[in-house]
């Protein structure tokens, strides 16, 4: 295995090559990680609930911002937590906690009342948010990952029902330039729906 890795900057947006990968598993491209960490807005001490992290390159991300918190992921794929594991030994992150399940069946494997939650699920949601909202701090904010229409419809349905508070939803796609010799172009990757929102006091 190589050696630490280290950032020294300040920003949020590790090089996407930092984390490894496996066939069907791929980290979340930068830019989306930086969006979504934007609209997460995890404090230095938050309690942060990542579910259905995947191989973690999001919620390692958000860890390295806080030095007095914890981030806690729930990842049903045995070969996905193995990614995670060895990419949050590769960073030197001692924050991240990673349990196997999934939501919502067994969403009391992770530490109650976070205050920030990121919830990257496809369908069906509906259950899972609506565990999810009720595990959430008063206050607290929502962050959901959705890449199908239908998954948009139900998290936005669901949380007018919860009367959440703030709800904003951006479609975000990225494109980067490719070289093919002489030729240029840009290649999108998927499009993602984020979904935000509070919960009100």
């Amino acid at each position: 295995m190589a050696g630490p890795f280290h950032w020294d900057f300040v920003t949020p947006g590790l090089p996407d090559a930092v984390f490894e990968e496996a066939p069907g598993f791929s980290p979340t491209p930068l830019e989306l990680r930086v969006m979504l960490l934007a609209h997460l807005r995890p404090r230095a001490d938050s309690l942060v609930w990542d579910v259905g992290g995947g191989t973690g390159a999001l919620a390692l991300e958000i860890a390295r911002f806080l030095p007095l918190g914890a981030v806690h992921t729930l990842e049903r794929d045995p070969e996905a937590l193995g990614l995670l594991e060895r990419n949050r030994q590769r960073l030197g992150i001692t924050n991240l906690h990673s349990h196997p399940g999934q939501a919502p069946a067994d969403l009391h494997l992770l530490p109650p009342n976070p205050d920030r939650v990121l919830l990257e699920v496809g369908r069906p949601l509906v259950d899972v948010l609506q565990a999810v909202w009720q595990a959430l701090q008063n206050e607290g904010r929502l962050v959901i990952s959705t890449k199908s229409l239908e998954g948009l419809v139900d998290a936005t349905d669901t949380l007018g029902q919860l009367q959440a508070r703030d709800v904003q939803v951006v479609q975000a796609t990225v494109h980067r330039m490719q070289r093919r010799g002489s030729q240029a172009k840009l290649a999108a990757a998927e499009p993602l729906f984020l979904i935000a929102a509070e919960r009100s006091a």
